[in-house]
């Protein structure tokens, strides 16, 4: 018994042994057919750790293809040396090769990266992205990471150079105050005319297209530009020919500055924050004579016109030893008044979330400068120098009520203060580059301020004791933009309505005063003389309400897409008004119906056209209306056959537009305006 069951288990070893070596040579490939025959799960989450929905997820030389869910998941038939391609319009593609697949790995996490700047493929539309190969308008574009490596006051700080058919051109450093009529509103705020100095919210640039200043559009609605954060900003758009504005209708002729700002996420909760801290300085400053040396030229000048010269020897050596800085100074009136430096700062707080039903963006800023004039210690009562503070919240909502019918609410509040001495910035500047170093000392002996009967005004108390000028803006923009769905009864076929109202008051007020001055000297007895110069006044009080701006916009559109086969079909059909109301002034009632048909055949062959049939209640009687139209023809020479070799080639286009554009400025025209004034 006991032998034969030796025999038997020695047996049972060598089966056992057998296998054993044989499941050693085969286990890598079970292993590797079971790993490329499993479905593998993976999960993909942005780089905040929230999970992607919607991301498109397809393999290398495969038609095969997955979108992942709410919750981020997908599942993939993989194996080794597999690569996964993921792509989703709001992150940078990514591709991944699967190197090692082993049981602890089969779950794993794919993160991708925000896209801030947009798809190439799409180019900015005045309601909605276009299709870049479909379309047949002129536009260039700038995104966010280019419009926040600037800093500045307004975005066109970031606009400057940064666009072909843009002229941002800026000629001052400093805003000034808006004053009444140097300013011509066609929006909620001052649109700076083109190649004029006139004033604005902010009078450091001049904005030009085609040679007039652009309509700005914010989200499809006219707006002004000043009133918006850079940081909230997601692109910039100047549309450049005739098809591209048509929709402006009589002022289709002035160009169109499209911008979009930045759209809640769908899912999860992202919050960003961004300060940034600046030192500004005059980039070169005049170094004027010293007072050896104005003294020594003037003298000269004075005796090639044949006069007697106007300093001694004496004059000249007080001059150059700075013995008598009260009667022989040496101001260097750069120095004195003005600062090296002047900090700027930003800071910007956006939180963004939501799901499937709501999703939101808020974006809450402050902008913050100081000007170059130097402000001395004692000087408590008050700030005489430029300054300028914006305090801006934007939010944005988006609800989708049900599959088909979506609202999006926008509001958005500004404050806005500036300050400046009360002779003005700009007086003062002139006054610096015309005084001379030895026109007189800032202070007398006694604590007068310096002065004669050549320079009467002097520049220090100018500086910190002509009292101030403070203007002061609040912006409050709310809109409403509803679009219905009809696919379910018409493909393609949707109705999208847009309401918006915008109100802003600015005001102004200027307390200034001119102090006396006087020139020291020794009368004949040799005793201190001081000699009053220059007119002086009391204080002034000046309070204006310089504008009041209501305006109330409203849309309806009618918007129809769709492809049969090889032939796509895009028309629009839309009406708009617009209401402004400026102080008491009549009101401007532009409005437009306006329709666009695009056609293509097999995204190959393009046609376009749109007419633009418009009013403005400003001309006269019988001339408030007027046509405007524009066409486009379009071939992509890259999809023909004779092309299907040039690989390296991704779209070559050849396209052309004509149309007919108008050009109203939105002044009285047929209104007659009366005033009443007396002569005594």
């Amino acid at each position: 018994m006991y032998n034969i069951v030796t025999k038997i288990s020695r047996r049972f070893y060598f089966v056992l042994l057998a296998m054993g070596m044989l499941w050693g040579m085969m286990s890598p490939k079970v292993f590797a057919q079971e790993v490329g025959g499993a479905n593998i799960t993976g999960k993909v989450v942005d780089q905040y750790g929230n999970p992607v929905s919607d991301v498109t997820i397809t393999m290398k030389n495969s038609d095969f293809k997955v979108i992942t869910g709410i919750d981020g998941v997908f599942t993939f038939q993989m194996k080794k040396g597999d690569v996964l391609r993921l792509s989703h319009p709001e992150f940078i593609h990514k591709e991944v090769k699967v190197n090692k697949l082993k049981n602890t790995e089969r779950v794993f996490k794919v993160t991708l990266n925000e896209q801030f700047i947009k798809d190439k493929g799409t180019v900015s539309g005045p309601y909605e992205p276009k299709n870049k190969k479909n379309y047949l308008g002129s536009a260039a574009t700038v995104y966010t990471d280019e419009l926040s490596s600037m800093m500045g006051t307004t975005i066109l700080s970031a606009l400057q150079g940064r666009m072909a058919g843009l002229n941002v051109s800026q000629y001052a450093g400093a805003r000034a105050h808006q004053i009444a009529a140097n300013s011509r509103n066609d929006l909620i705020g001052a649109i700076p005319l083109f190649g004029q100095g006139f004033y604005s919210d902010n009078t450091e640039f001049s904005v030009g297209s085609r040679g007039n200043a652009p309509i700005v559009v914010v989200d499809g609605i006219q707006r002004e530009l000043y009133s918006l954060d850079p940081e909230a900003i997601e692109s910039v758009s100047v549309q450049k020919d005739a098809l591209s504005s048509m929709f402006l209708g009589m002022r289709s002729s002035r160009g169109t500055l499209l911008i979009t700002t930045k759209e809640p996420i769908k899912e999860g909760f992202q919050l960003s924050f961004t300060g940034r801290f600046g030192v500004q300085s005059a980039l070169k400053t005049p170094k004027p004579l010293s007072a050896y040396q104005y003294a020594y030229l003037l003298n000269e000048a004075l005796q090639n016109d044949g006069k007697d010269p106007l300093y001694s020897y004496d004059d000249f050596n007080k001059f150059r030893t700075h013995s008598n800085p009260y009667t022989h100074p040496d101001i260097n009136w750069f120095d004195e008044i003005l600062n090296k430096n002047a900090i700027t700062q930003a800071y910007n707080l956006n939180v963004t979330g939501g799901n499937r039903v709501t999703q939101y963006f808020v974006s809450v800023g402050y902008q913050g400068e100081k000007g170059l004039f130097a402000n001395p210690t004692d000087n408590d009562a008050h700030d005489t120098n430029l300054s300028y503070s914006r305090y801006m919240i934007t939010s944005k909502v988006n609800i989708n009520i049900t599959d088909d019918f979506t609202a999006k609410v926008t509001l958005l509040g500004r404050v806005e203060d500036g300050n400046q001495p009360g002779v003005s910035y700009g007086n003062l500047l002139n006054s610096i580059y015309n005084t001379p170093n030895n026109a007189y000392p800032i202070k007398n002996p006694n604590g007068t301020w310096g002065g004669n009967k050549t320079f009467d005004n002097n520049l220090m108390s100018q500086s910190i004791n002509s009292g101030y000028i403070k203007d002061s803006a609040r912006d409050m923009v709310g809109g409403v933009n509803l679009k219905y769905d009809f696919g379910k009864f018409v493909e393609g076929l949707s109705v999208r309505m847009v309401g918006n109202v915008s109100i802003q008051n600015r005001s102004y007020v200027q307390r200034s005063k001119r102090a006396p001055v006087y020139a020291y000297g020794f009368d004949k007895e040799g005793k201190e003389s001081y000699i009053l110069h220059g007119a002086t006044n009391t204080q002034s009080n000046f309070f204006n309400s310089v504008t009041s701006y209501q305006q109330m916009y409203g849309q309806i559109a009618v918007d129809y897409n769709r492809r049969f086969g090889k032939h796509g079909v895009k028309a629009t059909l839309m009406s708009d008004t617009r209401q402004t109301l400026v102080n008491y002034d009549l009101p401007q009632l532009p409005s437009n119906i306006i329709g666009d048909v695009a056609y293509d055949y097999a995204e190959k062959y393009f046609v376009q056209a749109a007419v633009s049939e418009s009013y403005f209640n400003r001309y006269a009687p019988g001339n408030r209306w007027g046509t405007f139209y524009a066409f486009g023809l379009g071939w992509d020479v890259s999809k023909e056959n004779f092309m299907e070799d040039a690989n390296w080639l991704d779209q070559l286009k050849l396209r052309g537009t004509f149309g007919k554009t108008g050009n109203v400025r939105g002044e009285k025209r047929c209104v007659s305006k009366f005033g009443r004034s007396e002569n005594i």
